[in-house]
């Protein structure tokens, strides 16, 4: 997942710097449509495909031929009449270009459903190596077709330019499934020639299905309202439809894509923290259950909470140097804390579902999309809120969700005066750490370094006593 995350900001950055903010607002545009169709073609089929075969090994193997036949149709269907229904689309969202975009985008809702089912399968069997190098294949595809067309379509006008990159979702995907199941083929698991599965699987695994996709739903959902409501209620406040583009992508396309760098961290966790502590649960193994529980969401919590000081720290760095655009840093110092916020949602969230409490997430993550929406629908209308009124919807939607999972735990209540200091220790080190390392900056500002090379060292004294603090840190969460 460091691999698959670094390759794909290789790309963001690639693509911001050759196509701008207003080629990343339409892109954001698009993938906010791709992403709310996506989820409802697949729903929560691969994650509850994933947690079946964990528990029943030797019955997933039919169930995941039943899923691919539907996924096969319904994927077809919305493929065909997404690049015929592509210009209504467009209109919807408030940008005629899309038209195009939305046509390139189309192929793909064919072949990512059935790749996510295939690797919610395999995730099942704990092939975690074939998935890891299926999404590298995928996301190494998917980044070379954009830096391949984007810089050939570009000539021909901005929304080609979108459309090449959004190509390679298609490209990418397809490459992706042809190599697990190359993988699959060859190395066959004997769970291939089980016994038939009971009537009872079938709605068992559509039930818990449908309740993860309704979680799972709300997050692309408040993604395409949000790509409807911000441009036209930017543009009550006095913003061109150009800036308006611009502001969204600067968001979306770059703030939100650094504060969720991080999250590959606690996201990688979750990935394989999932089934274990589903296989605890199932075997009323509660002890191991609340002990890789207790050190997930320990972990979420430092590394969050590291990585969102360098975020807040460095934005304007990030912003300029790496991006080429100036105007992101503060929805960039807006948005970290994100980071932390994200990662409890998640290891949380799987935790619940794990304990089979899958609508408990479902309202909490409600609740903060519904204050998303009126925040940003009250705010961004005001001119000058623009920026401070996106960044606080993305936030309140996290705090409220995580606060909810929080307090169906009870880990407010499990909070002890040890933990407490724990964490108040956290914080007083991240911030140390940081003003130690910007007063021992301001010496090397009088030599006669450029810029750049003083940055990088800063960075690395940065991010070498946070690795030290970590390794300390993350080394007792793991005794215990």
């Amino acid at each position: 997942m460091v691999v698959v995350k670094a390759i794909g900001l290789i790309g963001k950055v690639f693509m911001t710097r050759l196509v701008g903010a207003e080629g990343m607002g339409l892109y954001q545009l698009a993938y906010s449509f791709y992403g709310l169709i996506l989820m409802i073609i697949s729903g929560g089929l691969p994650t509850s495909l994933g947690m079946f075969t964990a528990k029943q090994t030797a019955r997933g193997w039919r169930l995941f031929k039943i899923f691919a036949i539907f996924l096969i149709i319904a994927g077809l269907a919305c493929s065909v009449l997404t690049f015929w229904l592509s210009k209504p689309i467009a209109y919807l969202l408030g940008y005629r270009q899309l038209d195009v975009v939305i046509r390139y985008l189309s192929p793909a809702l064919l072949v990512v459903p059935l790749l996510s089912l295939l690797r919610g399968y395999l995730q099942g069997l704990e092939r975690y190596t074939a998935i890891a190098l299926s999404e590298i294949i995928e996301q190494t595809v998917r980044i070379g077709t954009l830096m391949w067309l984007v810089p050939l379509f570009i000539q021909s006008g901005i929304e080609f330019a979108v459309g090449g990159a959004v190509l390679g979702t298609f490209t990418g995907a397809l490459l992706a499934f042809a190599m697990l199941s190359a993988f699959f083929i060859y190395n066959r698991p004997s769970v291939v020639l089980s016994p038939p599965s009971t009537r009872t699987d079938l709605p068992l695994v559509v039930q818990a299905s449908f309740a993860i996709a309704l979680t799972r739903l709300l997050i692309p959902a408040s993604d395409f309202i949000d790509a409807i409501i911000i441009p036209q209620r930017l543009q009550v406040a006095g913003v061109s439809s150009k800036e308006a583009a611009e502001m969204f992508g600067i968001v979306t396309g770059i703030a939100l894509v650094v504060a969720y760098m991080p999250t590959l961290i606690t996201g990688s966790l979750t990935h394989t923290l999932t089934m274990k502590i589903t296989a605890d649960w199932q075997n009323n193994e509660y002890n191991s259950f609340y002990q890789k529980s207790h050190t997930a969401i320990q972990v979420a919590w430092v590394w969050g909470l590291a990585s969102g000081f360098f975020i807040f720290e460095y934005a304007s760095e990030i912003s300029l140097f790496v991006f080429g655009i100036q105007n992101a840093e503060l929805p960039i110092k807006s948005l970290a804390m994100l980071p932390l916020l994200v990662g409890l949602r998640e290891i949380t969230t799987s935790i619940l579902w794990a304990q089979n409490r899958k609508k408990t997430p479902f309202i909490g993550l409600g609740t903060g999309v519904l204050a998303n929406f009126m925040i940003l629908y009250s705010l961004v209308a005001i001119p000058g809120f623009g920026y401070a009124g996106m960044s606080l919807g993305i936030i309140m939607l996290e705090l409220i969700a995580t606060a909810w999972n929080f307090n169906a735990l009870q880990l407010f209540q499990r909070t002890n005066s040890h933990i407490a200091i724990m964490l108040l220790v956290d914080i007083l080190v991240s911030e140390a750490i940081l003003i130690m390392v910007t007063l021992c900056s301001k010496p090397l500002s009088s030599l006669d370094w450029p810029e750049t090379s003083l940055i990088i060292v800063e960075i690395l004294h940065y991010c070498f006593w946070c690795a030290l603090y970590l390794k300390v840190r993350l080394k007792s969460v793991f005794k215990e």
